[in-house]
């Protein structure tokens, strides 16, 4: 007897698993199917045609023209001043050639006469002794000699030199014998030899360079 009722409590236990399971597949399926007609429902209103309502008001928004932005007025470009040409009068070759021309010629212009070209002629230099300035007349015992050579333009070189300087210098030809005839040059006039030496400072400063104070004779 407990077999028994044992086995029908199995049997209930194992029909209601097989109800649930047919429940739940049911109600799976009802969903899909909702889905599925809402989703074709969608499709459907999305394609559906406008009304002719809103077609009509769509026309009258694409009748209407666009607004248009004033139109800004272009300003005047800077006009130039005008350039008068003056009309060139031809030349008689020129006008002798046009002639030509007309009456079917080859008019020939000659090339314009070339200038002689003016070669200057070589500066020449002078082949006489170089002037150099003569010692004073009243020239004193003690000079100031600032150089000595034995070139005549060696020596103007040094009185243009003192000159420039603002000294008033002058040169004694000295005659050395084997040596040949040497040029000193000379600067100041003094009574004594201590002015002298202090003149002599005074154009070694100026000059820079070495000086000598020696007899006027």
């Amino acid at each position: 007897m407990r077999d028994a009722e044992g086995m029908r409590e199995k049997v209930q236990v194992s029909l209601e698993g097989r109800q649930i399971a047919a429940l739940s597949v049911g109600a799976l399926l009802l969903l899909c199917s909702v889905f599925a007609l809402g989703l074709a429902l969608g499709r459907r209103l999305s394609q559906e045609p406008p009304r002719p309502a809103e077609l009509t008001a769509l026309d009258a928004q694409a009748a209407e023209p666009a607004p248009q932005k004033p139109a800004q007025a272009a300003e005047p470009a800077p006009q130039k001043p005008a350039q008068v040409v003056r009309p060139t009068r031809p030349t008689p070759a020129a006008e002798t050639s046009l002639a030509d021309t007309k009456k079917g010629a080859v008019a020939i212009v000659p090339p314009p006469p070339r200038e002689p070209l003016v070669v200057p002629p070589p500066a020449q230099r002078s082949s006489g002794p170089v002037s150099l300035t003569p010692p004073p007349r009243d020239i004193g015992a003690y000079t100031v000699q600032i150089g000595a050579s034995p070139d005549r333009a060696e020596a103007l070189r040094l009185e243009n030199r003192a000159r420039a300087a603002g000294y008033k210098p002058y040169s004694v030809e000295a005659n050395l014998g084997a040596k040949g005839t040497w040029y000193r040059v000379r600067v100041g006039s003094f009574p004594d030899k201590d002015r002298a030496l202090r003149y002599r400072s005074d154009v070694e400063r100026e000059l820079r360079q070495a000086a000598i104070v020696m007899a006027s004779h």
